[in-house]
């Protein structure tokens, strides 16, 4: 990391504390004035906008000589209680105490809970805010610097909402931590997709406690970092490993493999995989595949490191469907669907959302109410059952979706792509222009094709993906004021 100090204060001005030594002011590219408690900064080099909040200094104890809190090490050990700074942003540089703790801990208490009483250790929320300046979201990393969480030996079962809504991908990874010590270290979070529109708002609540156990487990965080649209980390380090079947022990080729802060991607006909800069810190690494379950490690990586981490997935059944026409402006409206599940299921039991069901493996359904509609089906092989839900797939004759009306019966294939694919739908009406783009995992254009004054009807795009490498793009159909998204993998 490229630093430029703004005032350094040499040996006779450190400050001794522990074997810290206390840098009084730091500021670098990525980071901003390691000093002030909220920073944001635009294009930096490792993404769109960096949002902190929080001082980096270590819960004000400061650094030892040489050591870099984004490297990926974790901090000797320090002393406390601590007195907390009241000028320290909320929820940072403080000791807090689960707030289902009452004094009669199950499993023991820690020198965090002991040491320290309410109202002063209750958890308190983390609050960033930034301005999007209209900027795209696509992707988001939140970089948290946590201290002494140890839920495994304490019993603490903790949970993280964002706004309120839960995020059990960060949850899932304070909960493997054992900071025994204490120390600390920084963790690696992606943002799910489907959780990005919780930062549209240009605020993100985030709130950190276990409100069931009652464990005598206190923890601390120094700082919280969110990188919307990241680019790339200055500290990194590499993973790879082999993807196999747990029954066959053959491999098992394009599986998802997904690393916080580095994307997805696949594995190759060897069942291999490889990212090369993951950030380091605590990360969770995932590997899944449809009709396979999903197998989920943390890593505690270093800058520099490369370590080898294999998974094994066991087959499983995969509930899947489609419909022909989910959208439609008229009622009534028949709808054929189609059974996609996996391991061959011996029995169906479908819900359409609108009061009535079936048992057929490929039913056709009339809807006569307009609105949206939640489909589910649930599929059994005899030994296993499984179930897909589809929340308002079904659109029906619903004011604010006239542009859905434009384009019905959006199908992409083949995918996995090779070489050529298309994509077909129907044109419910007369379109100026219709824009196929393929992108990147950070938002990308690779691949672009637009055609112009489209007649009603049924259409087909072709698209040219050999120049791509193979792993997961997003396929975009623009229209208007209409974006279509689909998830591709190209496998030339």
């Amino acid at each position: 990391m490229k630093k430029v100090i703004i005032i350094l204060l040499l040996a006779f001005f450190l400050t001794q504390i522990n074997g810290y030594c206390q840098y009084i002011e730091i500021t670098d590219d990525e980071n901003g004035d390691w000093t002030e408690q909220n920073v944001t900064l635009y294009n930096t080099s490792e993404a769109d906008i960096m949002v902190r909040t929080g001082d980096i200094d270590n819960l004000g104890f400061g650094w030892p000589a040489e050591f870099d809190p984004f490297s990926g090490t974790s901090t000797p050990s320090h002393g406390y209680p601590w007195t907390a700074d009241s000028t320290d942003a909320s929820g940072t540089d403080r000791i807090m105490v689960v707030s289902s703790y009452n004094g009669s801990p199950p499993h023991g208490q820690d020198g965090y809970t002991y040491y320290t009483s309410r109202p002063e250790n209750s958890p308190r929320p983390i609050l960033l805010t930034y301005d999007l300046k209209n900027l795209e979201l696509k992707s988001a990393v939140l970089q948290i610097f946590v201290d002494d969480f140890q839920a495994s030996i304490w019993g603490a079962n903790y949970f993280v909402t964002i706004n309120g809504v839960n995020a059990p991908y960060i949850a899932s990874v304070i909960n493997s931590l054992s900071q025994t010590g204490p120390v600390g270290k920084i963790i690696n979070v992606t943002i799910p997709e489907e959780h990005l529109y919780l930062l549209e708002s240009g605020s993100m609540n985030i709130l950190v406690n276990d409100t069931t156990t009652g464990a005598g487990d206190g923890y601390a965080i120094d700082f919280v970092k969110l990188l919307i649209n990241p680019t790339k980390f200055t500290y990194t380090a590499k993973v790879y490993g082999f993807v196999t079947d747990a029954a066959t022990s053959n491999p098992i080729e394009n599986a998802i493999v997904t690393a916080s802060g580095s994307g997805e991607i696949l594995t190759d006909e060897n069942g291999y995989f490889y990212f090369d800069t993951i950030p380091a810190g605590i990360t969770q690494l995932t590997a899944t595949k449809f009709s396979y379950d999903t197998t989920t490690f943390i890593v505690d990586l270093t800058v520099n490191d490369s370590i080898r981490q294999d998974f094994t997935l066991n087959e499983i059944i995969d509930a899947e469907f489609v419909a022909d026409v989910p959208v439609a402006s008229s009622i009534p409206h028949t709808v054929q669907f189609t059974d996609q599940t996996s391991l061959n299921p011996a029995a169906w039991h479908w819900d359409f959302g609108d009061g009535n069901t079936s048992e057929d493996q490929n039913p056709e359904h009339t809807y006569t109410d307009a609105g949206y509609f939640t489909v589910s089906l649930t599929a059994s092989n005899g030994l296993e059952t499984n179930t897909e839900t589809k929340k308002n797939y079904i659109q029906l004759a619903v004011t604010g979706i006239n542009e859905q009306k434009i384009i019905s019966n959006f199908i992409v294939a083949p995918n996995p792509m090779k070489d050529r694919a298309y994509v077909s739908f129907l044109l419910n009406d007369v379109c100026p222009e219709v824009t196929v783009e393929i992108c990147d995992l950070q938002g990308n254009v690779m691949v672009s094709t637009q055609q112009h004054l489209l007649n009603q009807g049924e259409r087909s795009i072709e698209i040219n993906v050999e120049d791509l490498v193979d792993g997961l793009y997003f396929l975009n159909l623009k229209t208007g004021n209409l974006r279509i998204s689909r998830k591709i993998i190209v496998s030339n």
